[in-house]
Formats: C-alpha cells, structure tokens, sequence
C-alpha cells in the first residue's frame, strides 16, 4: 500500500456530486444539507422501534414503493419475544401496504443490491450500519438511527455532511486464494477502525482483472468498519453489466468524480500483493496474515451474514470441501445471504457439495452473526466466521472467540479443525476419511 496526502482541485468527489444531485435547495452553502433520498431500507428489530411514535404523530409513509422493509434478524423467530416483534413490524408494513415488504427473503443488504431501487448514483439510508453495502453498485448508501429513519420514512428527505473523501485504488489483480473479504481486511490492517470516520472511501477499480461485484459488495459492507460514512465504488462496466443482469437494462449513464476532484488521501493497493488475511479477537482491525496467526482448534465455522453469504462465497466453499469431509470437532453452519443465493448455489449443485462434507445449512437471514440464533457460540466455542465483526460477546457468550475471514479460509479451517499459517500449505486441510461423525 502507498499512501499520500491531500489531493487538491476544484472538482468534486463521487459522494459530493451525488449529494448535491439529491440536494433539496441547490444553492445551500451551508455544512449540513437538506437532501431527498431515493429508496430507504428498514428490518424487523430497527423498525419496530418507531412504530409507537410513527402511529402517535399520526405520520404516513413518504413513497411506499421506495420502502424496502425485511424481517432478517428473527426469521423465522426463535423465541416468543422475537415473534411478537416480527408481527408488530409485519403488521405496521402490512398496514401501510409498503410495496417492497420482503417477507423471509433473506437479508436486508442484500436484499437491497438485489433490488433496482439500488442504482448507480442513488442516494439510500437503512436502518442499520451495513446499509453502506449499496456502494458496491455505485450507491451513496448509509445507516442512520430509527429517529433519523422515522423522519425519513415521513417526508422522503434528511439531512447530510458532505463527508471528506478518502480514494483507494486497487492495482493488480487478486490471487486465487483471496477474495473482496481479504481486501477489506487488509484496508482495516492499514488504516484500523477509525481510519474513515465519517468520510467517504470512493473505490476506484484499475486492477487489469477487475474485481467481481461480489468482492466489491464484500468491500463496501465493511467501510463502515472503518468508520466510514459510504463505501462507494466508481460505476464501470462490472456495474453496467451487473444491473443489466438484474434489472433487463443498462444503465443510462454511469456517475463519475470529477477528473479535478479534492481528495483528503489517496490510498493504493497492490491486489496482486495480497494474500488470505484474518481478523484475531476482538476487533475487525485486528487483522493479520493468515501466514501470521497462531495455531488454534475451532469449533464452529460460520459462512453467511450480509458481508460474505453470497454466491461466490458458497462457491469457494465448495471448493474447498468437494469430496471431503469436515473435521469431526466442528460444526459448519452455512446461511446465504438471501433466498436467490440459495436457489442459485441449489441450481450450481454447490448445497449439495457442502451438505456431503458435513455443512449444515439454514434460513437466510442475521443469524449467529449478530448472536441472534441458528448457531450462536458458547462460553468454550472458538469460530471462525464470514461476519462483519468480532466484538467480544457480539456472536455469543461473552467468553466465545471469533476471528473473521473469507469464506474459502473458513472452509480451510473447517476441513483442518484449526486456524494456523498451514491452513494455505500443503496438508492444511484434512482428507475425508468417511463421513463426517
């Protein structure tokens, strides 16, 4: 990685030309702006949250077709509370005939990047941190909390910061052992968890083997680990070709900074340098090579979660696991990110694969990843997971360890037993020896 300092010129930043497109009063000068939002993304357990108050003040829905509301974290419910939860939620959207209510779909982030409401150049909020994941199509796309949604959900509109900008090139081309998950991990290796606070990461692709829209979703869900307000790729024809696939068309025109534009740093990653990372406990910026991380038995393997349960991941998995067995101590818990990824990994024979090895599959949706249900850790469990974090406590009991890595190093670890710089040597990952017991 190189790095450098402020980049001047006159031009505006990707975030900056996306904000004032959506700008409320053009002509406002001032640090904070009145801005129109084109879609809005709310769950199960943010959105119930504002319903007492939105039914006090006697509100209604801005544009009910540029809601997306999913029940992601108790789908299906795992305890009476939940369960009541979910229908509180379910019966406000029913009520409001909200047109993109996504009922045990999948979720949310992905959800939304499925969704052509998520276009290049767009301007969402979410109910949730990950909302940043839209980036990876060229999205200005950002969490807020339920006060700030309630708002938005009312009148369309919120206020916003034009944010500093951070550029990061990527060069090279990634080897065959790493994915967007390696490269976000690497980016939290080198700037840590406040490296972005509240500013924009504006991705700019010039690899000679562009990144795949997978890694780029990978990418983007994380800035926000890096205290980011938006992780935003530059639009191009991975972009192009992405929305075509799921909305029939192309997109009309692709947005772009301005060749002049003013950037706080600029950060440069050499893909073609990188090698499978990990996060230790318990941070996201703990990360190291996993070359470089102590040897240790695990328990649980986790592949889902809206950061890494998408298609590519399952794949990778796959990879690893085709026609061997995982290891007898450890229980391999897969959940795709949404409905459509099931049925695609279904369709490519990857469920199949896994299930053969010993993976036990679930329900899209949050899960463990949040310590919510279908596979949460206890006090002695040591996992090795696709989530996008790894506070203590956050995927458990409070004594639970969770170290953060791409799916294909999760799948090594669940065919070895072990974490440990052999995972990516020769004899890391053990042979089947019949079924797995």
């Amino acid at each position: 990685m190189r790095g450098n300092g402020l980049v001047r010129g006159d031009g505006r930043t990707l975030s900056d030309k996306i904000i004032d497109a959506h700008a409320v009063d053009p002509g406002e000068t001032g640090a904070y702006r009145e801005v129109r939002v084109d879609a809005l993304l709310g769950h199960d357990a943010t959105i119930a949250l504002l319903v007492d108050e939105f039914e006090r003040r006697g509100l209604e829905i801005w544009d009910r077709e540029r809601v997306i509301f999913t029940n992601d974290h108790f789908s299906p419910p795992a305890t009476i509370e939940r369960a009541d939860i979910s229908n509180r939620f379910l019966r406000f959207a029913r009520e409001r005939d909200v047109t993109h209510l996504m009922l045990d779909r999948g979720i949310c982030h992905q959800l939304l990047v499925e969704s052509p409401l998520c276009a290049p150049g767009s301007l969402i909020v979410g109910a949730d941190s990950h909302t940043v994941m839209g980036g990876g199509v060229g999205a200005c796309a950002t969490g807020m909390g339920s006060t700030d949604i309630l708002y938005a959900l009312a009148t369309g509109r919120t206020w916003m910061q034009r944010p500093a900008t951070v550029r990061v090139r990527f060069h090279g081309s990634l080897g065959a052992h790493c994915n967007g998950r390696d490269v976000v991990l690497e980016l939290l290796r080198l700037l840590g968890e406040s490296g972005a606070r509240y500013r924009s990461l504006e991705f700019h692709d010039l690899g000679h083997v562009p990144l795949g829209q997978d890694d780029r979703f990978a990418i983007s869900n994380m800035a926000v680990e890096l205290g980011a307000k938006f992780g935003v790729f530059v639009p191009d024809e991975v972009t192009a070709a992405y929305c075509a696939a799921r909305d029939g068309r192309r997109p009309d025109d692709l947005p772009a900074p301005d060749p002049g534009a003013r950037y706080e740093r600029t950060v440069d990653v050499d893909l073609s340098a990188l090698t499978p990372r990990i996060a230790r406990p318990w941070s996201p910026g703990n990360v190291v090579p996993v070359r470089d991380v102590e040897r240790r038995p695990v328990s649980v393997a986790f592949l889902g979660s809206c950061s890494s349960g998408r298609l590519t991941d399952i794949r990778d998995a796959a990879e690893e696991l085709d026609g061997k067995a995982v290891h007898p101590h450890v229980r391999f818990v897969v959940i795709p990110a949404s409905v459509g990824v099931f049925q695609e990994a279904l369709e490519a024979g990857y469920v199949a694969t896994l299930t053969s090895a010993g993976a036990i599959f679930n329900h899209s949706s949050c899960g463990p990843c949040g310590g919510i249900d279908k596979g949460v850790l206890g006090a002695e469990d040591v996992c090795v997971s696709t989530s996008n974090r790894n506070f203590r406590g956050r995927m458990g009991h409070w004594e639970s360890r969770t170290y953060l890595a791409s799916a294909r190093t999760v799948a090594r670890a669940a065919l070895a037993g072990h974490i440990g710089p052999d995972l990516y040597e020769a004899g890391g990952a053990r042979e089947a020896r019949g079924a797995r017991g």
